[in-house]
């Protein structure tokens, strides 16, 4: 074992910190792995706590933090370590590049003492690698306690392009902050808006649960969550199923065991509610969700569907169908099959078609850290024609008169007004007003964005404005 002498800042090696350690194995395994950080970090605390009985509630808790916030905060992170970093982070090896990110997330981020998120670094960095790799953490993270908060500040007010400059300072993607950016314009909300709508993006969402009705209300869930859960849950302002906690683990409710309630955002809430109650005349028995998985929106429609209502849920991937299923246990009217929604044929018409087509996901950064690091703008190459054709496919699937829902859980332009312009110009359907219908959901919360075009009559949703992931949702009625 080395030893370094006191005199030379160093001190005997000893085992790395088991959260900053569990939080760097599961980095590794999403950064150079490709998993979803929601799947491998609870799996990795389990283990812990099960192999570890000193691994407590408030560890869990912090490698948690030390988790997402890494994540969310890379861009960020990665333009202060250039800066002071000897070498491009492109060519250090991926694992001490995942250290210096960690140390200097709780340097720049959390309340955690700067000698200790540094020589808990060098630790991490001695175990996982070796010592020359530790002594270059040591410094580029010193480098960082010794800098001003002007002089960090200065990294940023140096870079020229103003989104650019943007981008940087909320840890996004370029492309993505220029997509955002369009999107506001779009509809509506003014330029200065950036910046607020991309911080919200960096904010941990607080747990959102539907109370489906004709299972459970939403002030049973309530004093279900109050019972059992600590903290003080409270609801919603979108939806009148809605419920936020305030703490604790949900799985722990009875209600979610039993399907009588769920964990879904409030905007996927809406669009599924929005589709619901939209004006219909003649049947409404056969309703279709084309792109079922994994089944929150279908559960929520058959709980609010006339008695006698049907829905079919179509999933393409048997996994993904399965999910459909164990969402919709609780329910009675939902038939759920397996098959690629642009060739989907049932032999009958539906009164009202959910089309909530695979999209880019810019709308869920809040709760999905990592997808920010993973998408490109090219991937419009594949999604905007596979979206065209499954709104295609939900259309030739409505009735004359039925109602069609296009969703998708992000508010890039290419993905939302414009695909919505392609389906109205082939004039098989007119445009409902699904912000209008909003407001007799949400008196209040539905914000009144002007826009120009189709955009003032659907709806767009915005994390800082409406607690909710950026969801679109526009309405068409089928004509002919």
């Amino acid at each position: 074992m080395s030893q370094r002498r006191t005199k030379q800042s160093y001190r005997p090696k000893r085992s790395a910190d088991r959260p900053r350690a569990v939080a760097l194995s599961v980095l590794e395994q999403v950064e150079q792995g490709g998993a979803f950080a929601n799947l491998v970090l609870p799996k990795a605390l389990r283990a812990e706590q099960q192999s570890n009985s000193k691994f407590s509630f408030r560890d869990s808790a912090f490698t948690s933090e030390l988790v997402y916030g890494t994540l969310r905060q890379r861009g960020y992170l990665d333009t202060v370590l250039a800066r002071y970093c000897s070498r491009p982070l492109s060519q250090l090896d991926p694992t001490v590049l995942e250290i210096l990110r960690l140390g200097a997330y709780q340097l720049l981020f959390m309340r955690v003492p700067d000698h200790a998120a540094v020589a808990e670094s060098v630790d991490l960095a001695r175990e996982a690698t070796s010592d020359g790799p530790a002594r270059m953490v040591n410094a580029v993270l010193r480098s960082i306690t010794r800098a001003t908060e002007q002089e960090i500040d200065e990294v940023f007010d140096h870079i020229t392009g103003h989104i650019e400059r943007i981008a940087a300072k909320t840890s996004h993607p370029q492309w993505v902050a220029q997509s955002f950016a369009d999107a506001l314009t779009a509809h509506g909300r003014q330029p200065s808006d950036l910046e607020r709508v991309l911080q919200a993006n960096n904010k941990a969402p607080a747990v959102n649960l539907v109370a489906r009705p004709g299972l459970i209300s939403r002030d049973e869930l309530l004093d279900e969550s109050r019972e059992i859960l600590e903290g003080d849950p409270y609801p919603g302002n979108l939806t009148p199923y809605s419920v936020f906690l305030d703490g604790g683990d949900p799985a722990a409710l009875p209600s979610i065991r039993s399907g009588h309630a769920a964990a879904q955002d409030q905007g996927s809430q809406l669009a599924a509610i929005l589709l619901a109650t939209a004006p219909l005349e003649g049947s409404d028995e056969r309703w279709l969700d084309l792109c079922a998985g994994p089944g929150g929106k279908t559960a929520l429609l058959a709980s609010l569907a006339p008695k006698g209502t049907t829905v079919v849920a179509n999933e393409i991937n048997p996994k993904r169908a399965r999910l459909v299923e164990r969402s919709t246990q609780a329910l009675d009217n939902v038939d759920v099959v397996v098959g690629d929604g642009r060739h989907f044929a049932a032999g009958y018409l539906f009164d009202r078609v959910l089309v909530d087509a695979p999209c880019s996901g810019l709308g869920s950064l809040r709760r999905r850290p990592e997808s920010r690091w993973r998408h490109h703008s090219h991937d419009l190459d594949e999604l905007l024609p596979l979206q065209r054709d499954l709104f295609q496919a939900g259309i030739r699937a409505t009735r004359p008169g039925g109602v069609i829902a296009w969703v998708t859980c992000t508010p890039q332009v290419e993905e939302t007004l414009d695909q919505v312009d392609m389906a109205l110009s082939g004039g098989e359907v007119e445009l409902i007003d699904a912000r209008a219908l909003s407001t007799g959901v949400t008196p209040d919360a539905i914000n009144s964005d002007s826009g120009s075009g189709i955009a003032p009559y659907t709806v767009q949703l915005w994390p800082d404005v409406h607690n909710s992931d950026a969801m679109f949702i526009a309405l068409l009625r089928k004509v002919r």
